[in-house]
């Protein structure tokens, strides 16, 4: 088989399909048909590049085969064979797109052949330039895939704004004051003895598909998934004017958001799923910690240890919430909470802390609306 190309000649006529087949067998893998329907049989059998057509077949005419494969054939460019001296449609079709050349009926071999050359050429540039679309859609979609893939081992945020960094500007720290937010499973590892391996990771994927969504939502981000513990942080890697109260407002909706883990474990575990939250807030230090072969968004601090223990407190009282005071006094007027003890520190003072119950009724008015009708 020559590669200079696959013909298609389509003609009525057998006697003049043969001249034009022998002409033309020198310089492409020449296909023939009298008729459409045996044209349409071997485009479904073989990759052919262009299609030789007169400008009038009895069936219709080489515009109208040229949209009749189209579809089903992209890359077969159609040549239409001009009978007559009017050929202003060709050009038009020519022009638009339709039709890929037209050639006049008396155009001898060269002009035949030059022209199919050309045809073909364009036939394989079109079917590598799909080829190539194709690849490239490919690896669009694989690096999105790898992208969100990605996004459930590290912050969101942390992936968008490291996107156009340096290596070296991976590595560098900041300190922040954020509120750090620790919650832990009750009674887990007895819960888990009753369970298979590959039910325990399953239990575990849908409690905190559940439970980390309000951290989400209240615009958090889970920084790690210890097991049966969570720590979430807000006011890293990005600020909020609120990041006391989206904590505190967090750690409710995920007692809430119980309801549901329950609702599908209760059977199965022979108990409540229970859980304990700690929140404190301070400054600590952020950033990307590591080598340049593995790399951790981690937050580093006492803050980060006193919500540790805090949380720790709260294994006496179920599905409780335990604050520290530096997180409650900017929050207080929101929350219905009752003093809970202190945390003793050694070397410094004890911390005051407070159990929050519930979101406290506010009575305060909207103004917005009314400033839109002045």
């Amino acid at each position: 088989m020559k590669n200079g190309g696959n013909i298609l000649v389509v003609h009525p006529d057998e006697v003049v399909l043969g001249a034009i087949r022998g002409a033309l067998v020198p310089f492409f893998n020449v296909f023939t048909a009298t008729d459409i329907r045996s044209a349409s049989r071997i485009l479904q059998d073989y990759d052919l590049h262009v299609a030789l057509v007169p400008a009038r077949l009895p069936s219709m005419s080489a515009l109208q085969f040229a949209e009749s494969v189209r579809g089903s054939h992209p890359h077969l460019l159609v040549v239409a064979i001009a009978e007559n001296e009017d050929t202003a449609n060709l050009k038009h079709a020519v022009k638009s797109g339709k039709l890929f050349s037209y050639l006049k009926a008396e155009a001898d071999t060269e002009e035949v052949v030059m022209a199919l050359q050309t045809a073909v050429a364009h036939s394989r540039l079109r079917d590598d330039n799909h080829s190539l679309a194709r690849e490239l859609k490919r690896a669009v979609d694989d690096q999105t895939r790898i992208m969100e893939l990605f996004k459930r081992y590290v912050p969101e945020q942390v992936v968008a704004q490291h996107l156009g960094r340096t290596d070296e500007d991976l590595l560098i720290g900041e300190t922040r004051v954020v509120s750090v937010l620790f919650a832990d499973i009750r009674n887990f590892t007895r819960m888990a003895s009753r369970m298979t391996p590959s039910d325990v990771v399953a239990f575990l994927n849908d409690f905190w598909s559940i439970v980390s969504e309000p951290v989400v939502r209240h615009n958090g981000s889970v920084n790690k998934l210890i097991g049966d513990g969570m720590l979430a942080i807000f006011g890293a890697p990005v600020s909020h004017l609120d990041n006391q109260g989206n904590a505190v407002h967090a750690a409710l909706d995920m007692i809430a958001a119980l309801d549901k883990v329950n609702k599908l474990y209760r059977d199965i575990l022979d108990e409540d799923v229970r859980i304990g939250i700690g929140i404190n807030t301070g400054e600590v230090v952020v950033g990307n910690v590591g080598s340049m072969n593995h790399i951790e968004y981690t937050v580093i601090g006492d803050a980060v240890n006193v919500a540790s223990r805090i949380e720790s407190l709260t294994k006496s009282v179920p599905n409780s919430i335990l604050v520290s005071a530096d997180t409650f006094e900017a929050v207080a007027d929101r929350f219905e909470a009752e003093p809970a003890g202190e945390l003793a520190m050694n070397g410094s003072a004890a911390i005051p802390l407070w159990r929050v119950h519930d979101r406290r009724a506010s009575n305060i008015r909207p103004i917005r609306p009314a400033f839109g009708r002045l």
